[in-house]
């Protein structure tokens, strides 16, 4: 139950027993009443007055609100006594055996009717108390844990129980056994399993369900390849657990009259013997016939059973189990061992590659073709905006798709043999149950002998899931977006890399970015870049600064030429170029005046003041490319989150949100590139190639741009340029190509 529920449910005045009836006080008489019940995944409430929920059912979303936060209120009922352990003890096959006798009364009934047979169910005899003798039925489960016994008195000569003086009893509580262990405290014991279910865990034998274990006893002396189990009651077959015979050759052998037995049997595939019902007296089991001529009958079907030769249904006997799964069930296993997958062939998408997810790659390329044997045969179908629940036409498609893959794919394989496996995998987990000897008899052969066309079964799509496990459809698309999401994360981020390198304005819409909404984490990125690093705001901000700029630039340029013999002062702004091209103690001209600036450039007082003013943060480049660097080496890191707006907040968007701090982030790229062999000093010690330079130019344009460009220039492609030249050329970059050009022509 969900303990989030039960305290709303107690912080409104009611009270939830372990049990999950709901109780509220009554107004008149302080008694509690009835007031629902706790579901599984809904509160159903049969009182009226249950305010502040509704009369009938109430969703666990209704119960809890999307805001609501608990407050502890301390009037929860007590749910568990102190010896609530004592009352759900387990027992083991060893106390099993150290309270109890190998004598036993139907254990000697035995005896007379074969004295060299012994029976496989370990049936005990009580040692005391007035059920001494009588026998111990052992109820141990497919996993070998012991459970309880049944305790029946039995006639030793007949062998029939003794219904008149004595009722049953159970291990966990007969008194005597109890005082042996040192019990005290009522045991309460729900007994899930099958009489002689434990025998069929090592072995592929058919399986023969009988109602009482005696009869399964006897049974099993006589037919020593068949295993027999017992349900212990007319009824109990519908409510056992049945998950482990769902790979078993089955039958069920009925009593006299036992009619829920045929239904069940057919719902579930299994053979049932109808020959008791045509010829037996009313209420009979076959072993009331060892002696009877009916029994030539009998024995002769089971030796059928025995011998794998019970002629199967020919029909597919489709139906839904009863208890309903939202997991995945995929025809595909890993034991299978076979190609089930194939993509089109692409250069350009095998160019571009994948982005590797969490649980999927997603195609760099956008959709291509596929073809897959693994369907999930659970998954609904969305037809006309509806879901729609598989039914047998659909559970055959997907079993064809799958059949007609493999056999495409693996043409060397022997498919009919490994395809039984995946019929007795979606046995076991789907929501389904049908005649798979139906499927492999009549069908697969149909399946085999065509030209086996697969046009049908051709996607398209974006994404290859990777190996890892996926419990439902509703997770499965909640993976695959949020994979999606990094992806598309990913990309922006390889975008904008270079963008950052450039030291211009980004506008977001460049990307696709062309709301906050589209890619918060990305877009503020941008945000944070244009502000902090560059100073502005907008495009519009950014072009007006680019003509303050300029302005600068052409005052240098022409102070320059005077030679100016005023120190540099050095701009706070990556706007000016000597910001980044000059030496600081070279010879240059005053900054103008603010006004001057706005007269001759005809920009704003505020811009030009922003201009002036301006200083980037501290290491916010540096930051911006930290971010940048540490999330397209770790794509995976990205947090995804689900914001959701709009009414009833039904609308939901992925944001995708950095949740890393600068410094782990520094230092996990620290270790990434140690632990790919590079040290720090190889990682940046190292000769730059420059030719993508934007001073990597000819003469000709070079001398077409600004005084300082041209110095910049002229060191970029004159090395062997002096420290004690390079005042002198500062001063005169042109005279000092003129210079050159001169001793090269000479």
């Amino acid at each position: 139950m969900n303990y989030k529920v039960i305290e709303r449910l107690t912080s409104c005045g009611f009270k939830v027993t372990n049990s999950g009836i709901i109780y509220k006080q009554s107004a008149t008489n302080k008694s509690k009443e009835k007031a629902g019940q706790l579901n599984e995944r809904s509160v159903y409430f049969y009182a009226q007055n249950v305010a502040p929920f509704q009369q009938g059912t109430n969703t666990f979303k209704e119960i809890l609100g999307q805001q609501y936060v608990y407050t502890p209120i301390h009037n929860i009922e007590k749910s568990k006594s102190a010896n609530s352990d004592m009352k759900s003890r387990r027992f083991s096959f060893e106390e099993y055996i150290k309270t109890t006798k190998a004598k036993n009364q139907f254990g000697i009934y035995l005896k007379t009717q074969a004295e060299n047979l012994t029976s496989l169910y370990d049936i005990r005899g009580v040692k005391n108390g007035y059920l001494e003798d009588a026998t111990l039925l052992p109820y141990i489960d497919y996993n070998n844990n012991f459970i309880t016994a049944k305790i029946v008195k039995y006639n030793t000569q007949t062998g029939k129980r003794n219904k008149a003086l004595y009722s049953n009893n159970w291990f966990h509580a007969y008194k005597p056994i109890k005082k042996e262990l040192g019990i005290t405290d009522k045991i309460h014991k729900t007994i899930n399993c099958f009489f002689g279910e434990n025998l069929l865990a090592n072995n592929n034998k058919p399986v023969v369900i009988v109602e009482a274990e005696k009869t399964a006893i006897i049974l099993s002396m006589l037919f020593e390849d068949i295993v027999f189990i017992a349900s212990g009651g007319l009824g109990k077959l519908k409510t056992l657990d049945y998950k482990f015979l769902l790979n078993r050759d089955v039958s069920l052998l009925p009593d006299n009259g036992a009619s829920e037995w045929h239904e069940i049997g057919k719902k579930r595939n299994w053979f049932v013997s109808e020959i008791l019902d045509a010829k037996g007296s009313k209420g009979s089991d076959v072993v009331d016939y060892l002696e009877d001529d009916l029994w030539g009958e009998i024995e002769a079907e089971l030796n059928k059973i025995a011998n794998r030769s019970i002629d199967a249904s020919n029909e597919l006997n489709f139906s839904y189990k009863e208890k309903q799964t939202d997991r995945f069930c995929a025809t595909i296993t890993k034991e299978l061992g076979l190609i089930y997958y194939t993509e089109q062939s692409d250069k350009e998408r095998e160019k571009q590659g994948y982005f590797t997810g969490k649980h999927f790659k997603i195609s760099n390329y956008g959709e291509f073709y596929c073809i897959t044997a693994n369907v999930d045969v659970n998954k609904y179908d969305y037809i006309d905006n509806k879901m729609v629940k598989p039914d047998g036409d659909t559970l055959l498609a997907r079993l064809e798709q799958a059949y007609r893959v493999l056999k495409k794919l693996n043409p060397e394989a022997n498919i009919s043999y490994h395809f039984n496996r995946v019929l007795d995998h979606v046995l076991e987990n789907s929501n389904y149950l049908f005649n798979k000897y139906y499927i492999l008899n009549e069908l697969v052969p149909m399946w085999g002998n065509d030209a086996n066309v697969l046009n049908a079964y051709i996607k398209k799509r974006d994404w290859v899931k990777l190996n890892t496990t996926i419990k439902d459809d509703a997770e499965f698309t909640r993976l695959l977006h949020d994979d999606r999401k990094a992806a598309l994360t990913n990309h922006l981020l390889k975008e904008l890399e270079p963008l950052v390198s450039q030291g211009e304005y980004i506008e977001a819409k460049l990307l696709g970015l062309f709301k906050a909404q589209f890619n918060p984490f990305v877009f503020n990125l941008i945000k944070d870049y244009n502000n902090n690093v560059l100073g502005c705001c907008t495009e519009n901000n950014y072009n007006e600064k680019i003509k303050v700029r300029q302005y600068l630039q052409h005052v240098e340029a022409y102070t320059n030429h005077y030679e100016n013999p005023k120190k540099l002062q050095k701009y706070h702004t990556t706007y000016n170029n000597t910001y980044i091209e000059c030496d600081r103690n070279v010879a240059t001209f005053k900054k103008p005046n603010q006004n001057i600036v706005e007269t001759n450039t005809m920009v704003s007082e505020r811009i030009v003041r922003e201009y002036f003013n301006f200083k980037p943060k501290r290491n916010a480049l540096k930051n911006v490319n930290t971010i940048i660097e540490y999330y397209l080496s770790n794509p995976n890191d990205i947090s995804i989150e689900r914001v959701r707006s709009g009414k009833n907040n039904k609308n939901v968007r992925l944001v995708t949100k950095n949740n890393i701090g600068l410094a782990q982030m520094r230092e996990t790229l620290e270790q990434q590139k140690v632990s790919q062999g590079l040290t720090t000093k190889e990682a940046f010690d190292y000769p730059l190639d420059l030719k993508p330079s934007r001073l990597n130019i000819s003469q000709e344009l070079a001398m077409q741009e600004p005084t300082q460009f041209l110095y910049s220039w002229i060191l970029f492609n004159y090395p062997e340029v002096t420290e004690v030249e390079k005042p002198e050329i500062y001063k005169n970059p042109l005279n000092y190509l003129l210079q050159v050009n001169t001793v090269i022509a000479a």
